[in-house]
């Protein structure tokens, strides 16, 4: 009987021995596995990097337009190709702290450093830095002594879910007023 016991005993200590290993086993296994998922997204992390700078982006206007500068740093190892767009965005709080309710929309066009229009995209090199403008324009009949915000956003097609913007804020005086 004893012997039957121990042999049992013998058995179980076995079949716990054989589980743990087999838990260990499967830590292991899902350690490795998370390692081989997070390691791609890490590095596509490292391959979308890219800023949006303003040298200015609080100006007033006046007949001829403003010239907003801007700078495009490619932060990544390879060659980027780069979504531009604008857009009129009257949601946030002007500089003055006055409301956007009655801020006014504006025409804007991006321009390669030496004025040559862009077409909303740009190729730039890994870790260069590409300056280029934005020209904002009044429209006709557009109200005088109000504020305009622009959106300024840059994506690009090699990054999903990637992006970056800033926004541009202009006055448009009264021009009769000095």
């Amino acid at each position: 009987m004893k012997k039957a016991v121990y042999k049992i005993q013998k058995t179980s200590n076995n079949l716990s021995s054989l589980l743990v290993n087999k838990k260990s086993l499967y830590k292991c296994f899902l350690a490795i596995l998370f390692v081989f998922i997070l390691y791609p997204l890490s590095s596509s992390g490292q391959k979308c990097s890219f800023s949006l700078i303003a040298k200015n982006n609080i100006e007033s206007v006046n007949n001829e337009g403003r010239i907003y500068f801007m700078e495009l740093q490619n932060n990544s190892d390879e060659i980027m190709v780069i979504n531009l767009s604008v857009s009129n965005k009257n949601s946030e709080k002007n500089p003055d702290q006055t409301t956007s309710m009655n801020n006014v929309s504006l025409n804007a066009k991006f321009l390669t450093e030496d004025g040559q229009e862009i077409k909303n995209t740009l190729k730039i090199g890994p870790k260069d830095l590409l300056k280029f403008q934005v020209k904002v324009t009044v429209p006709a009949g557009t109200p005088t002594e109000r504020w305009n915000n622009l959106n300024i956003k840059a994506t690009s097609d090699n990054c999903d879910g990637y992006s970056t913007s800033l926004v541009l804020y202009t006055f448009i005086p009264n021009p009769e007023e000095k």
